[in-house]
């Protein structure tokens, strides 16, 4: 007998690539594939409108079936009506005992630093601060006159702000389609109204903003991508490096920035650190997702975002529970096909597993 695993995003596109290829690639598979959105769902009949796979025929295909058994979550939320409905049925679903997520997520940014500071990752998390007034916002500005803000639900790039602050103005720069959009305050004054125009649509952290730089003024970071194979084991699948555009703030590749082989870019960076470097990031990967597990949820696949400061400390900058994929199509197109697996392999893990031996979590 089959088992049915749903894909559920926000917007089920039949062309999107990455369903898709793991859509053909559960051909050998005994599982059944499903596409559909939250707002597809109907609790009361506990059934959806969606697209399912028709193997045969080798489409998505429009349909009405029963809620899968299994649900690989790929929705995204924003902040509006649509993501808030949203986020009611995807909790309603979690609280379901016969439904399985393949992961159960991470919570906000803040929830993340206030858990992880309590525990061995703790040296490695970058002093944050949550902010919800205008006023508490200028006094971490005057204090550490150079820092980055971000929605605690960001995701993306969305809503980051460099702010930098001399004797003569308040600098806030911030990155949009067309590129670095920056504007200046010659006064506190001026600057209070734009800060109490931006935190009433989000909630931000605060950071003092760590320098790391290549030559030429580029931000930079390490992006590496974990998930679980098909004994349920946490691998980690790619590293890479992220270098954004000169002068920038982001490293977000879809803010313009691109991957560089992580070999490559150590052969021109030499450094007598290496060696130490690589030894702090298998302890913090390491330790990572087992240290999420046990604060938050039964998660399946982490991005993991790192900084090398100038003076060679390694900082962990952001963990996403539903990170994309770009970094194995840019540098390692033969892992795709185990990548597209990947879900796979571990809906059937799951599947072994007797539902009282696995753990639902705090969600």
């Amino acid at each position: 007998m089959n088992h049915s695993l749903g894909i559920m995003t926000l917007t089920p596109q039949s062309t999107n690539d990455y369903f898709l290829e793991i859509a053909r690639h559960s051909n050998s598979y005994p599982i059944d594939l499903y596409l559909f959105s939250p707002q597809g769902i109907s609790p009361l009949n506990e059934t959806v409108e969606g697209l399912h796979y028709d193997k045969v025929k080798g489409e998505w295909e429009k349909d009405v079936f029963e809620i899968p058994e299994y649900i690989y979550d790929r929705t995204y939320y924003q902040n509006d009506l649509t993501s808030r409905q949203a986020r009611a049925v995807v909790q309603w679903l979690k609280n379901q005992k016969h439904i399985r997520f393949l992961g159960y997520g991470l919570p906000n940014k803040w929830h993340l630093y206030e858990k992880l500071t309590q525990t061995s990752l703790a040296p490695y998390i970058p002093e944050t601060y949550l902010v919800t007034e205008r006023n508490h916002l200028l006094h971490l500005l005057n204090q550490h006159k150079d820092i980055i803000i971000k929605p605690v639900d960001g995701a993306h790039g969305f809503a980051v702000y460099h702010l930098i602050t001399t004797q003569q103005e308040i600098r806030v720069r911030t990155t949009k389609k067309q590129g670095i959009i920056e504007q200046s305050f010659p006064s506190d004054e001026f600057f209070l109204k734009w800060a109490e125009h931006i935190l009433k649509q989000h909630t931000f952290i605060c950071q003092k903003r760590l320098l790391n730089q290549t030559k030429e003024e580029a931000p930079f970071d390490i992006r590496i991508l974990l998930n679980k194979d098909a004994s349920g084991e946490w691998r980690e699948f790619q590293r890479a490096i992220r270098v954004g555009e000169r002068n920038g703030i982001l490293t977000n590749i879809s803010r313009g920035a691109s991957y560089i082989s992580y070999t490559d870019w150590k052969s021109t960076h030499n450094s007598d650190s290496w060696d130490f470097i690589e030894h702090e990031l298998r302890t913090i990967l390491e330790e990572i997702p087992l240290l999420l597990e046990e604060q938050f949820s039964p998660l399946f696949e982490i991005g993991v975002d790192l900084i090398i400061a100038q003076d060679n400390s390694l900082w962990v900058l952001d963990m996403n529970s539903k990170p994309g994929h770009k970094v194995v199509h840019s540098l390692q197109p033969g892992k795709l096909t185990p990548l597209y697996k990947a879900p796979l392999d571990y809906c059937e893990f799951l599947s072994s597993q007797s539902l009282l031996s696995l753990r639902r979590g705090d969600f």
